[in-house]
């Protein structure tokens, strides 16, 4: 396991942002009836993520994250660069790819994992043609499939409730 004392907070990790990342940020909110759930976490949720600022996959799935512990701060976040973690991650997951981020319960009992893209969208990228892949990822990039992200950590936060 990484140490989380090791970790960057969001807020020092975006010291390095740029307009772009900020304007992202700006941009991101939870839709009103996840809003609702999230509420309900009674219990600390650690989520350990893996993310560079050079990677738009990560500018889009960390802000929802954020946007998550304001909403909830029992929403811990623990940011680590991949690089230097690389065999971490392929070790623990098989693949060292960002933004990955693990949720453990307060017990540090894993939750699920969320790498990359929301897995209903990375199925829908895996079925379709170049020029149709190349539609879907930048639509997400735009933040057209935020609902998706959120849904998917909602599933994985209450997984076991």
């Amino acid at each position: 396991m990484v140490d989380l004392n090791k970790a960057l907070s969001y807020e020092k990790y975006m010291e390095s942002a740029t307009k772009e990342h900020l304007e992202i940020y700006d941009k991101t909110f939870i839709s009103d009836k996840n809003i609702v759930k999230l509420k309900k976490l009674d219990e600390p949720i650690k989520v350990i993520a893996f993310s560079e600022g050079y990677c738009p996959d990560c500018n889009v799935s960390l802000p929802m994250l954020k946007r998550f512990q304001e909403t909830n701060s029992n929403v811990e976040i623990y940011i680590f660069k991949r690089v230097g973690n690389e065999k971490f991650l392929e070790e623990n997951l098989g693949e060292a790819r960002i933004p990955t981020f693990m949720f453990f319960d307060k017990d540090m009992k894993a939750l699920g994992v969320y790498v990359e893209f929301p897995k209903e969208l990375k199925e829908r990228i895996i079925s379709e043609k170049i020029d149709e892949k190349k539609k879907l990822i930048g639509d997400y990039r735009q933040g057209k499939y935020n609902l998706l992200i959120e849904e998917e950590f909602l599933d994985i936060i209450f997984s076991n409730r």
